[in-house]
């Protein structure tokens, strides 16, 4: 019995087999793909068509073998954008990105309906531009309300595309977690808030636990399942969430990266910690497995480097790989400059390259001319910003954390694992790569009773990948950097 895992990131998606052997998770990648956000006259979109179309054709190429039967799909996303469904059960909205302008442009007027303070202690979500709340109080301030009040209901991506495949509509909890639209003390939709927001209040599917079946697939939407008796299963649809479960230990006290177009810098707590000061350090309590909370910030994470890449590309007109941007990075001199990874200025897409350099000559420091001098200033700020987060997430908890699991894309980095071991000088340990789709399937196999619990599950995830350890290295050096860095972050100079 195989289970199918449907991830998809900010600039990709794939599609990866798994199935138990001999205790050992065995998983194959079955499709891959493309995606990116689309600017059309000042807006930012998502190809929800081309994205639904490659979970079809992956389901469709992992039922080409037909030698393991196909149990379930599982289906993870990044998180706050939204379907929008009609009362006739159609797609009403091209989904928009939350990168979209829209709620810069309003997030003055929506603070002073609810403010930052009360949707942090409402929800416990982190405050920032990205969040449904804001894209969808956006909406109602732009005139696209009569969107939102002709709706039958409103999905996350994951939920959405569950309901093209099932026709079922629900919001799996780990998604509305993060919505900032969310209660997490009454476990319900924060209705109060809604209605400030001028949000319709009906538009919201019940929240349903992790690991729910969702339904089977509608007979025919796939041409090797014509009964439709292949099951969907809400799993950790949040694609961070997904990317937790698949933390290789079974230790406490361990912080985690989830590190992809982001970086999610956290640790597993059993309840949040809501204070003025979390507020003020925006340290947000994500729903997790079995209603774990992951205590977590953002960090930018790759997509500065990927923003690199692209730019690099069309100067060039050459497609870096990976190794060679790495082989670039590792061979350029170390501690030229720095940045912070979440200064404003690096969060749209286009022309990051020249963004870098000119934060540089902002704040008085050395401009970086070669490539692989940029991408390397990037990684070591990229650690440093990691080593800043768990401070302020140590000083929250009153522990020291005593080592950092980076799962995801990110870990394949050789360099930034190292240098995250270096900055924040405790063990790093990276991988699985593919750790969203692993967290996935590893969820399908508990619905489907083929495991017992999530403790078994890591046990298994430690068991079948090649987990990298990397120790710290350079302690003096690095302390002296940082303290640089510190100043960088706080005073915006380093004049």
């Amino acid at each position: 019995m195989k289970y199918l895992g449907f991830d998809l990131g900010a600039s990709s998606g794939k599609m990866m087999e798994g199935k138990l052997e001999n205790g050992i998770l065995k998983t194959k990648v079955v499709h891959r793909f493309l995606n990116r956000q689309i600017d059309i006259c000042g807006g930012l979109y998502w190809d929800i068509i081309s994205i639904y179309r490659n979970l079809l054709t992956g389901i469709e190429e992992s039922l080409k073998d037909s030698s393991d039967e196909l149990a379930s799909i599982g289906m993870d996303a990044y998180c706050n954008d939204f379907g929008l469904i009609g009362p006739d059960g159609r797609l009403l909205n091209q989904v928009r990105c939350y990168r979209d302008e829209r709620t810069a442009r309003h997030a003055d007027e929506i603070y002073s309906r609810v403010s930052a303070e009360e949707l942090y202690s409402t929800t416990c979500a982190q405050t920032a531009l990205f969040n449904t709340s804001m894209e969808m109080a956006s909406m109602a301030f732009e005139g696209d309300k009569f969107l939102l009040d002709h709706a039958k209901a409103a999905m996350m991506l994951p939920d959405t595309l569950a309901y093209f495949l099932t026709g079922k509509m629900v919001t799996e909890y780990t998604m509305a977690s993060v919505s900032q639209l969310y209660d997490y003390k009454k476990q319900e939709w924060a209705y109060d808030i809604l209605r400030r927001l001028e949000i319709p209040e009906n538009i919201f599917p019940d929240v349903v636990p992790t690991g729910t079946v969702i339904g089977n697939l509608k007979p025919g939407i796939v041409s090797r399942d014509p009964e439709g008796k292949i099951k969907v299963v809400a799993v950790t649809e949040h694609d961070s969430a997904a990317a937790v479960v698949a933390i290789p230990t079974e230790k406490e006290h361990v912080g985690f990266i989830s590190s992809g177009t982001w970086s999610i810098v956290g640790t597993e707590v059993p309840e949040p910690i809501i204070t003025h000061d979390t507020f003020e350090k925006n340290i947000a309590y994500e729903g997790g497995v079995d209603h774990r909370y992951r205590m977590i910030k953002n960090v930018m994470g790759l997509w500065i480097i990927q923003e690199c890449l692209a730019d690099y590309q069309v100067k060039y007109n050459k497609a870096l790989s990976f190794d060679e941007m790495n082989q670039m990075s590792a061979e350029a001199k170390g501690h030229q400059f720095m940045i912070d990874p979440d200064d404003n200025v690096f969060y749209m897409p286009g022309d990051m390259i020249r963004k870098i350099q000119d934060y540089c000559r902002r704040t008085g420091q050395y401009v970086p001319e070669t490539f692989g001098e940029i991408i390397r200033g990037v990684l070591e700020s990229l650690a440093m910003k990691y080593r800043y987060t768990y401070e302020q997430i140590e000083e929250t908890v009153g522990y020291k954390l005593t080592d950092i699991y980076i799962v995801g894309g990110g870990g394949q980095n050789l360099l930034l694992d190292q240098l995250t071991a270096d900055a924040c000088g405790i063990p790093v340990h990276a991988g699985p790569s593919e750790a969203a789709l692993v967290g996935n399937i590893v969820l399908q196999m508990r619905t489907a009773g083929e495991i017992a619990d999530l403790k078994e599950g890591r046990r298994i995830i430690a068991e079948s990948f090649d987990i990298k350890h990397f120790e710290p290295k350079d302690k003096a050096l690095w302390d002296d950097v940082y303290k640089q860095f510190c100043k960088l972050v706080k005073e915006g100079s380093l004049t």
